[in-house]
């Protein structure tokens, strides 16, 4: 057996999984999706009254906006 088809039967075994990321690599980007929407609402609720009327916000949707995106 070459040692191409014992690649092709390689991939065509564990080939679906090797796409899959890691688990280290879940919890990097779990962290780095929570730390992009701490950033979001962070800088949300810095911003004025006015300027959130302007984007169609109040203070109390922030969270949800952030985290589930506007309705409407």
């Amino acid at each position: 057996m070459s040692f191409s088809s014992l690649n092709s039967a390689n991939d065509a075994l564990f080939g679906a999984e090797t796409n899959r990321p890691s688990f280290f690599q879940r919890v990097v980007d779990w962290f780095k999706n929570r730390a992009d929407l701490y950033r979001a609402e962070y800088e949300l609720t810095h911003m004025s009254d006015v300027e959130l009327a302007d984007i169609g916000l109040t203070r109390g949707e922030i969270h949800n906006a952030v985290r589930h995106g506007r309705i409407g």
